[in-house]
């Protein structure tokens, strides 16, 4: 029988994030420097709390403007009972409408914009001794920026960017009508310097470790988004507690 934990990888969604690179990169980080035995489905919809159970860990990278609200309940409920979760780039928009959703993955999903334009951001570490984000130093990355709020006073926040700093200033594209949700964005951004990017949060007796960064291949393969992700899994497969790091 191999020692190697089971994983199961949730994939799929909106095309854009369902492409064989995706598919790829994630999958290969976690059956590779991982170490992890993975299954990996594109079908969140017909998860029940009994094909969940059973795994060592739980990834999530779906994107759904509408999250099925059966299958995330079951998720959820698997977690609160133990079996940890990272949940990657899209989990809070995916969860984001389901009743509770939100409260379970530590973040509200901001609805009037979803996230701010694809850049270059410098990825900012808070807490270097934390065995997720311990060795990682702050890193560049070209990526979907999420803008998450609302985090729970239990969430510990490991990474984050400065909005100031993220983009250039709001301009009307040429030929474009002003979109009031750029305009909230750009509002949104110059208050935030330290917009949170990576942290985990215990749910019950499990952990939810969110990691909004790998919109794309490009993203995906960056060696600061890698090392987080494999720390994060290492971390939460080998009894994660946030009082003794």
């Amino acid at each position: 029988m191999s020692s190697r934990p089971r994983a199961l990888l949730i994939m799929g969604g909106d095309a854009y994030h369902n492409l064989p690179e995706h598919y790829e990169a994630i999958a290969g980080l976690f059956a590779g420097p991982a170490g992890c035995n993975i299954v990996v489905t594109d079908d969140l919809p017909s998860q029940t709390q009994k094909t969940l159970s059973g795994y060592d860990l739980i990834v999530l990278w779906t994107t759904m403007a509408k999250g099925p609200p059966e299958a995330i309940g079951a998720l959820f409920d698997v977690v609160r009972q133990g079996t940890p979760l990272i949940g990657l780039h899209a989990a809070p928009y995916t969860v984001r409408m389901v009743d509770g959703g939100p409260e379970a993955i530590g973040c509200s999903y901001i609805k009037r914009f979803a996230h701010l334009p694809y850049q270059t951001v410098k990825v900012d570490i808070a807490d270097v001794a934390h065995p997720i984000t311990q060795g990682v130093s702050s890193f560049s990355i070209s990526d979907e920026l999420y803008c998450l709020e609302d985090l729970p006073a239990d969430a510990t926040v490991l990474a984050s960017y400065d909005g100031r700093a993220a983009s250039a200033p709001y301009v009307i594209p040429e030929g474009r009508e002003p979109n009031p949700s750029d305009a909230d964005a750009h509002v949104w951004r110059m208050t935030q310097s330290h917009a949170p990017l990576l942290y985990t949060k215990p749910l019950g007796t499990g952990h939810v470790v969110v990691n909004a960064l790998g919109h794309d291949g490009q993203a995906l393969t960056n060696p600061g988004f890698r090392q987080l992700t494999v720390q994060a899994a290492r971390w939460l497969l080998t009894g994660a507690n946030p009082t003794t790091h």
